[in-house]
């Protein structure tokens, strides 16, 4: 009798036999025993989860000579055939290799007849996806309204790749991964039923290797089984699958830590020249760094030996949870270009040497300049009081008396913030700043009077509604630039000025005033009314004048015309002389 390998020869052969498929074993169960049977199935998941071993036990549970029932018998001819697949009644295709039109024709000509032993005849399509469009589509009707004796259980490990019209006309059942509890338990089960020993280290690597599936478990055990005649220990296994020595892998994390580059290349070197797989390296890094992470947030909850324990606690302290995270995403893209790069080897030195790289928590980074800033304003003086001088002069323009005062007055500007602050040198730098990107609007701002409101509100009056109208324009660049310049947010509000309206023009630089109304100046001017009258102008248009660098003059007809009358007077006399 030839080798039979551990994953048929411990194949299920009841519903309860079935590893971590509780969900499914039940629900088939219990629609057998209410005979609400399908017409129908989709099992889909995983390779290696037990999907074709379901779909069996499933026909045999229909067709056994006991049954349908939920516990098949196992010796009938009906499940003898089943289990070694040669019933007639229950065929299993290969969709891999029957992908035509005329394989799913020949289907279609056969379910019109009936079992010939059994209750049905069931058809077990594996690897359902990849049929082609057209023998989808001539699967469709059949599908949908098979005769009464046809069941049909189609199994596929890419269910995204079957055609929603194929998907509706079936039950759908989803088999999960297998847990490490679940596969280590039936792996030493069949140790004790086969007659060998197995290390739980070497056991564990088996487990990981899998990848949560029961075959490629049981396919590495058989190869392990068939390699050695004593018992299977870690470091046999390891070099059966090619890991790494954890002395490689260990001191790779240690050198990125300490961002030792040179020893990181003398690293990638020696495994190379050992003639280690460069892929399996960054695997058993990712695979490494991912239980680091684990036993450095909680160790109970990672696979760790009681002998790699202490260098786990001693490399958990080397890295915060953030860096983990990049160095997990730099190492999966690493395994990800590697398989189609041409020069693996050079990459992963590459995405090695960006892992050694000192990393910056921006968050912590954030948080450390929030507390540096609070300990800066605490221990800086109280507010101080900033005393400016200004000077109004107040020019009212006629023939007869121009009157130029000076005032001088000591004002008191303050902010909420503890430090230094200048309101004049403030405007002047955002007058210079606006002058640059809106040279025909600035003379508005140099003509403008700012008035602080409060600590976060200030005013600027302009002489007239033409200005007014022009700055209300950049009111927004205005009010973004002096927040930027003062390190706050600032509110700008912008009104006429009422002095301005009343015909007296101030002339200053910068012109600052506060909250607080300012003493009224008076001024007594001595002129003749009658005859400054005849030259007078308004001082709307004075104004306008004075904004574009002019001077109104008004014409006095009498004068003109007097002027003229002595010019005709004189040039008559002139000719009668």
């Amino acid at each position: 009798m030839s080798y039979l390998v551990l994953a048929r020869k411990f194949r299920p052969t009841t519903f309860d036999e079935v590893i971590g498929q509780d969900h499914i074993s039940q629900t088939l169960k219990n629609a057998i025993k209410e005979g609400k049977i399908a017409h129908a199935y989709l099992f889909s998941g995983p390779r290696g989860t037990g999907k074709t071993t379901m779909a069996r036990i499933f026909a045999k549970a229909l067709n056994c000579k006991e049954g349908p029932t939920t516990d098949p018998c196992g010796k009938c001819q009906n499940c003898i055939d089943i289990a070694k697949n040669q019933s007639i009644d229950v065929m299993e295709i290969d969709a891999a290799s029957n992908t035509g039109v005329d394989n799913i024709r020949e289907i279609r000509e056969n379910v019109k007849f009936g079992a010939t032993s059994s209750k049905y005849k069931i058809y077990i399509i594996d690897e359902v996806h990849q049929l082609s469009t057209g023998a989808f589509n001539a699967l469709l009707k059949t599908l949908e309204e098979p005769p009464e004796h046809v069941i049909f259980i189609l199994a596929t490990t890419e269910q995204h790749k079957v055609p929603i019209t194929i998907l509706s006309r079936c039950q759908k059942y989803r088999f999960r991964l297998l847990s490490t509890n679940e596969i280590a338990k039936a792996i030493k089960n069949i140790a004790k039923k086969d007659n060998f020993e197995i290390e739980d280290e070497a056991l564990k690597i088996i487990i990981n290797a899998s990848g949560g599936s029961m075959r490629d478990a049981l396919s590495l055990l058989d190869q392990a089984i068939s390699a050695t005649t004593g018992t299977i220990t870690e470091e046999y296994i390891r070099n059966l699958i090619g890991l790494l020595p954890k002395e490689i892998i260990s001191k790779t994390i240690d050198y990125i830590a300490q961002n030792d580059v040179e020893s990181i290349m003398k690293i990638c070197k020696q495994v190379y020249e050992e003639g280690y797989n460069v892929l399996q390296f960054a695997r058993d890094l990712r695979d490494h760094l991912r239980q680091l992470m684990i036993f450095s947030v909680n160790p109970d909850l990672s696979d760790v030996s009681n002998e790699d324990k202490k260098l786990y606690d001693r490399q958990k302290v080397l890295f915060p949870i953030s860096r983990f995270i990049r160095m997990g995403n730099l190492i999966s893209k690493a395994l990800e270009e590697m398989k189609w790069h041409d020069q693996p080897r050079t990459l992963l030195e590459l995405y090695l040497l960006k892992m050694a790289e000192p990393y910056y928590n921006v968050a912590e980074l954030i948080s450390k300049i929030n507390e540096l800033g609070k300990q800066n304003i605490a221990s800086m003086p109280e507010l101080k009081e900033v005393k400016v001088e200004k000077t109004v002069v107040s020019n009212e323009v006629s023939n007869h008396a121009v009157i130029n005062e000076q005032i001088e007055e000591d004002t008191v500007v303050t902010m909420a913030e503890s430090f230094d602050y200048d309101l004049m040198g403030l405007w002047k730098e955002i007058v210079a700043e606006f002058s640059r990107k809106h040279p025909m609007s600035a003379q508005t701002l140099k003509d403008a009077t700012v008035k602080e409101l409060n600590a976060n509100t200030f005013q600027i009056a302009v002489p007239s509604p033409l200005s007014l109208n022009m700055i209300k324009m950049h009111q927004e660049t205005i009010q973004k630039l002096m927040t930027r310049k003062s390190g706050r947010e600032i509110k700008v509000s912008m009104v006429l000025d009422e002095i301005a309206q009343k015909g007296g023009i101030i002339k200053e630089d910068i012109k600052i005033e506060h909250e607080e109304e300012m003493p009224k100046e008076q001024f007594t001017v001595v002129e003749d009314f009658k005859e400054t009258a005849k030259t007078a102008v308004p001082s709307k248009i004075e104004g306008i004048a004075k904004k574009f660098g002019g001077i109104a003059v008004k014409k006095a007809k009498d004068t003109a015309k007097s002027s003229e009358k002595s010019a005709e007077n004189s040039s008559d006399t002139e000719s009668e002389e």
